[in-house]
């Protein structure tokens, strides 16, 4: 076990590179969430960017996160709750001052704080796992989330279905070395299959369209096989596929990201993902739900629209509230000793 796990806390270029383009993709999926119903094209973006986005987001989160879950730092991991309860506070305010109703349920979450709660249980499972040989766990945890899908008791409560299927892209980021994937990705033989896969990837989603759509529920991570209608009985299957597909198009994103941008400005981006990830959508509440200008917006505005949110989003002032009001439970554990 000891020698597929590197606690190497050196901060490569690639990593942040990588974080910075799949919380844009984050930003571009919502938005792209409210013209789906009108256009096929949308749809398969929207497919596309949900087939890969947050599993490899999570992938990532596992890597970094070697040094608080080797350390058993519970006081970095209760962090993760103040920012999940902080972003479950700051829609249930900006609703409600447009003056639409929003409901406030602790133990619930449907919408972007489910991934700081996930990322909670993500650390502490591991703790409990760390020790257990990975040829055992993996197995495990794959067949655990594929046989939970056919269960209805899980979805939003404690975001108990995300943990559960998107738990071993954390597991595996946790225990691959760092440092030996970044050697490997940078041979050329890896980087021309890395790039054959994710065409033959994305040409296949559009050129299936609507014809796939029907997975669209199983993307999510919330929602049980029955979501599937005609095909929930095959849940099993699809999502052995389906992690194989994330496996292969996140690998290929991995090999093809560059180890370092000419003046470093990305790579300091996406140190600033939480603030992204966890603010954005207040400025497609008001577009697009408060004011419906998505009735007269060209659907194609998204992009240029998801670029400004993600930049806007990510200068400092933002990450650093966000992360001084992470870094809570930590202040408070060191002044007890």
């Amino acid at each position: 076990m000891a020698e597929c796990i590197s606690v190497n806390t050196a901060r490569s270029g690639k990593w942040d590179i990588l974080k910075f383009f799949l919380v844009f993709l984050v930003v571009l999926g919502h938005a792209a969430d409210y013209y789906a119903s009108n256009s096929e094209t949308i749809r398969s973006l929207f497919l596309v960017i949900y087939t890969f986005h947050i599993p490899v987001f999570i992938f990532v989160s596992g890597i970094f996160a070697k040094r608080n879950i080797s350390d058993n730092r519970i006081d970095k991991m209760l962090g993760y709750l103040v920012i999940y309860f902080v972003l479950k506070f700051y829609p249930f305010c900006y609703r409600n001052l447009a003056g639409m109703s929003a409901g406030f349920h602790p133990l619930i979450e449907s919408g972007v704080p489910w991934f700081m709660l996930a990322l909670f249980w993500f650390n502490l499972i591991t703790i409990v796992l760390k020790r257990a040989p990975f040829k055992i766990v993996i197995p495990f945890i794959v067949l655990a989330a594929c046989f939970a899908g056919y269960s209805d008791n899980f979805g939003d409560f404690l975001a108990l279905s995300r943990t559960i299927v998107y738990y071993p892209f954390f597991y595996i980021g946790y225990i691959l070395d760092r440092g030996k994937t970044e050697v490997f990705v940078r041979k050329k033989s890896v980087r021309i299959i890395a790039v054959a896969v994710l065409i033959i990837f994305v040409v296949s989603v559009f050129l299936a369209g609507d014809e796939i759509y029907w997975i669209r529920p199983l993307l999510t991570g919330r929602n049980p096989f029955s979501m599937l209608k005609k095909y929930d009985q095959a849940g099993f299957i699809i999502r052995l596929f389906y992690y194989l597909i994330v496996s292969a198009v996140g690998f290929s994103l991995v090999a093809l990201v560059p180890d370092k941008t000419r003046f470093g400005y990305i790579e300091k981006l996406g140190q600033r993902t939480l603030a992204v990830y966890g603010l954005h959508f207040i400025v497609f509440f008001f577009i697009y739900e408060k004011f419906g200008f998505n009735d007269f917006l060209s659907q194609w505005t998204i992009i240029p629209i998801s670029i400004a949110v993600t930049l806007f989003f990510s200068l400092p002032i933002f990450n650093k509230a966000l992360s001084f009001l992470m870094s809570v439970p930590t202040r408070i554990a060191e002044l007890r000793k």
